[in-house]
């Protein structure tokens, strides 16, 4: 995927930890946000796992800054492509909610995104092999 060995194991081991704290939040947080009741710490309770996607958020912006021009490109290629595809999407189902289709949690965005930046990570690896 990215060429510069160092620069990807770093991004693995940051991606990871804030992949795990982002589990162990959603986990600790819904079961104990749920059990505040009516509290309105709730609200900030259930946002722990924002913790982990903080952490991936960050791993994600180092590494296009600690690999080569052209491995920078082609996250930034599929960042674009991962946008466009999220907005495209996210547009047409809001259109299609409004005429019948069941709702879904704006929590898939975030599923979405990801989709569409492994199509876009595997165009931009392959456009520049």
């Amino acid at each position: 995927m990215l060429g510069d060995r160092k620069a990807v194991v770093s991004y693995s081991i940051r991606f990871g930890i804030g992949a795990v704290l982002y589990s162990v939040g959603v986990f600790v947080g819904l079961r104990w946000a749920r059990s505040l009741g009516e509290s309105p710490w709730r609200f900030v309770v259930v946002l722990l796992p924002m913790i982990g996607v903080a952490v991936c958020t960050w791993a994600m912006m180092r590494i296009s800054s600690e690999t080569d021009e052209m491995q920078a490109r082609k996250v930034l290629e599929a960042l674009v492509i991962s946008a466009a595809g999220t907005v495209i999407a996210s547009m047409a189902y809001g259109f299609m909610e409004e005429v019948g289709a069941p709702h879904i949690s704006l929590m898939w965005v975030t599923v979405v995104w990801a989709f569409f930046f492994g199509v876009g990570m595997l165009w931009s690896t392959w456009r520049y092999r």
